[in-house]
């Protein structure tokens, strides 16, 4: 178990360390762009945000993991829920409301329904009883029903690409909750249907609507410029990169440091850069797999942990295929490494449950072993 930690311990490094080197270095295209802007600060207030997240996680690791998913959906749905139905009270920016204004950070109540989602469905899932494993009503619809307040309040918020993300979770968990197949495919034929009627039927936002039909068609405007600038930064990066904070296309690129940070290393640290990164991802979503199918005895919490692993891969890979041009410009952050407060406090806000629910197994252990030994020496006596 030990070793495992250290792995963990390991990738996590590599990500931040990777985010606060590349938050600094694709933000300085942005000093030149904007008077009195200054790099420095987003490293400082991404650090200010990871230490906010550790203290939040820290209380929540000295909680049992019983004790989150009993508290799931009598606190953290409804305040979730409160949350995101506060965004509308506050002034949006650029036409869209995501953030609540909290003085001190703008929080993005949407990246922490991603870790509340999960919570919810592994204790759903993890609670079901065999009898109801194949009953529709059990399976599907009260999950997408629970699920869906959330992902509606997103969408209409209006940020789309993070209501997609929270689909997919959903579909993931609904994977891990063994929905039968037959179930799963008929969700995502509805899906692509309401898709659909939502882009031809004038229910999404004009900006929305180009970004999808400009990479249908292989991308034009800007969108298309975009793209094919942040493609471009892999090959001028060749193998070993430019060198740190000697990129050039991130000068002509918007958001660096968060929608394009990917492009930024590929072309600054090169292949080997981009595999150490990748390779990071892997390492942790493995990780953290491994440890929830050799410690966690109770089914919510190895859903919850293999849940929480996956959505960091998925994230990640979204964000990655967006900077290759396999997917649209979505705005989507590269977990622990892009900028971003709200991201990084709800991932490791996620992070406080996993261990909660890791440290809760292993007390149970001991108290399991100690109580065998005691047994074991009234036995012998």
């Amino acid at each position: 178990m030990n070793r495992d930690y250290l792995l963990l311990t390991i990738f996590l490094s590599i990500l931040l360390s990777f985010g606060f080197a590349f938050i600094y270095s694709a933000g300085i295209p942005m000093e030149v762009k904007l008077i009195g802007f200054d790099a420095t600060d987003n490293v400082l207030r991404q650090i200010f945000s990871l230490i906010l997240g550790a203290l939040v996680a820290i209380f929540i690791i000295l909680l049992r993991g019983t004790t989150h998913f009993k508290l799931s959906f009598k606190l953290y749905y409804p305040a979730i829920l409160v949350l995101l139905a506060a965004v509308f009270l506050f002034p949006s920016r650029g036409g869209s409301h995501r953030w609540i204004d909290l003085g001190f950070i703008n929080f993005q109540p949407s990246e922490l329904a991603k870790i509340i989602i999960i919570l919810l469905m592994a204790k759903y899932y993890g609670n079901l009883k065999k009898e109801d494993e194949g009953n529709f009503i059990k399976t599907v619809l009260i999950p997408v029903l629970l699920v869906l307040p959330m992902i509606g309040l997103v969408a209409v918020e209006t940020d789309l690409s993070t209501a997609l993300v929270l689909l997919m979770i959903a579909f993931i968990m609904m994977v891990l909750g063994e929905v039968k197949f037959l179930y799963l495919f008929m969700i995502v034929g509805l899906v692509i249907v309401v898709f659909i009627v939502a882009v031809f039927g004038g229910f999404l936002e004009d900006y929305q609507v180009e970004r999808l039909l400009s990479f249908i068609s292989g991308f034009e405007g800007e969108a298309h410029e975009q793209v094919e600038l942040s493609i471009s930064a892999f090959p001028s990066g060749g193998l070993l990169g430019t060198g740190p904070s000697k990129g050039i296309i991130k000068y002509s690129l918007p958001v660096t440091y968060s929608d394009f940070i990917f492009a930024t290393i590929g072309e600054e640290l090169g292949l080997v850069g981009v595999f150490i990164l990748m390779f990071a991802y892997i390492g942790l979503t493995r990780t953290l797999i491994v440890i929830a199918t050799k410690r966690c005895k109770n089914r919510d919490g190895k859903l919850y942990i293999v849940g929480f692993s996956l959505f960091i891969l998925l994230q990640a890979s979204i964000h990655i295929a967006v900077n290759l041009g396999l997917f649209p410009p979505t705005g989507i952050t590269l977990p622990f490494v892009s900028y971003g407060g709200s991201s990084i406090i709800s991932l490791t806000i996620g992070f406080g449950f996993v261990f909660s629910i890791l440290f809760e197994n292993k007390k149970e252990e001991e108290e399991n072993d100690g109580e065998s030994s005691e047994k074991t020496i009234e036995e012998d006596k």
